[in-house]
């Protein structure tokens, strides 16, 4: 089996139908096939190695869904946990108790005075909802990836006035001693449906009409979701990017980016969609001036190599960047600029490039060409230009873009820069 993470694979249609058929082969109650399904897409190594091996022989296949219906799904709720995964959750536990126990003070002065729950933990959750809305209290909870961040954040809802507590899962010590002693993933879920049921009879408590979130990333979110709905709460949730997570979810109410995450999610309850835009509320309000004359093509690499980038991702990115060196750096009619990834503070710009410092000296240019493996920039209005995402090695921007016009091999990019500079008033966005 591949033990290397391939990109966007877990995005798949075909992954999350595939793993949907291979959980029902346990015959659980319906409530625990669905915690099972969402569960094994997070922990289970047997499933991924297996579609990993299926992915490899053939994408293309894999993509379009025509292969075999065999599959390989351990137990997962069985999976031994490493002394670091329970450190790691031990630590979570005590965030959240922390965060839980200060908010308790402010439970009282919020009861009955809000009608909307936002649930947030940084500052994305204001580009998913607006964040001028009457009535919400925002409940903020750990953030374990940047502390200053969230650190930020705090210090922006105390400047403009908004609303707020501390808010986290009620985890019980007794479950964490039970996880403690058996060190097994059943008992990690069963510690966090318990807290996450709990915790969605207490906000509910709070009187509020409305459950704000982003949280389709939250492995007990399921658990939460469906009891919060048996209190006639309404669960919104906004995807916070165009990746896709746990299968199966609960909310009454799913803002999606593209259709690929629509037929992606499966709901277990009746559900609305609703299309929306990338941080439509930070777009640009300059208007692009594509398909005048130009004298250059300015061509932007759109870096996605950071700590946390897998393997396959930088070697391809080094790969892209090589050719289009090799193809344009000497030429008068293609200047070649490189943005290199916000969270990757040690970037080193390819040799051909000059790193772009400054978004606005190029965006709404005439000859502007973002080039990205899958960024979400792709859809992003703050980014003014024709857009492209290159498909390479084992990478396949399809997976969860809808648009396939836009999606080119690095020989089909080559072409389409040299027919741009042979007639400008091709380039559009």
């Amino acid at each position: 089996m591949a033990d290397i993470e391939i990109p966007l694979l877990r995005c798949a249609n075909t992954y999350a139908c595939r793993l949907i058929e291979a959980a029902e082969k346990f015959a659980d109650s319906r409530y625990q096939f669905h915690r099972r399904v969402n569960w094994s897409y997070r922990y289970s190594k047997q499933f991924y190695g297996y579609e990993s091996d299926r992915f490899i022989d053939n994408p293309q296949q894999y993509i379009n869904d025509q292969i075999d219906k065999t599959y390989l799904l351990e137990d997962v709720f069985k999976t031994r946990l490493s002394m670091k995964q329970v450190a790691i959750v031990v630590v979570k536990v005590l965030a959240h108790w922390v965060f839980y126990i200060l908010g308790a003070l402010t439970v009282l002065r919020a009861k009955g005075r809000f009608g909307i729950y936002r649930k947030a933990y940084v500052d994305d959750i204001e580009l998913v909802f607006d964040p001028d809305q009457a009535g919400v209290m925002r409940a903020v909870y750990p953030f374990p990836l940047n502390a200053m961040r969230q650190l930020r954040y705090f210090l922006f809802l105390r400047k403009n006035g908004y609303k707020f507590k501390t808010d986290g899962n009620p985890y019980s010590p007794v479950d964490l001693l039970r996880l403690l002693m058996r060190r097994d993933l059943h008992s990690l879920q069963r510690m966090e449906s318990r807290a996450q049921i709990r915790h969605a009879y207490e906000v509910a408590a709070l009187g509020v009409k409305t459950v704000q979130m982003s949280d389709e990333f939250d492995v007990g979110n399921l658990d939460f979701c469906r009891a919060i709905r048996r209190l006639q709460v309404r669960i919104i949730n906004s995807a916070h990017g165009v990746g896709t997570y746990l299968p199966i979810h609960a909310y009454h109410e799913f803002h999606v980016l593209t259709q690929h995450q629509r037929s992606y999610y499966k709901p277990i309850y009746g559900c609305e969609y609703r299309l929306r835009s990338l941080n439509v509320k930070k777009s640009n309000k300059g208007e692009p001036t594509v398909g005048h004359e130009f004298s250059k093509v300015v061509l932007v690499f759109l870096s996605q190599t950071s700590f946390s980038v897998t393997q396959i991702v930088s070697e391809n990115e080094v790969k892209v960047v090589a050719r289009l060196a090799a193809e344009f750096a000497s030429s008068p009619n293609v200047e070649l600029l490189y943005k290199a990834h916000p969270n990757n503070h040690a970037a080193t710009t390819p040799l051909g490039f000059q790193p772009l410092r400054d978004l606005a000296a190029v965006n709404g240019h005439p000859g502007t060409i973002f080039v990205s493996l899958f960024s979400t920039c792709y859809l992003d209005p703050n980014f003014i230009g024709r857009k492209l995402l290159i498909r390479i090695g084992l990478i396949y921007p399809e997976l969860v873009f809808d648009n396939m016009d836009d999606i080119l091999d690095l020989d089909g990019l080559i072409r389409y820069v040299n027919h741009v500079i042979a007639n400008p008033s091709t380039l559009r966005t």
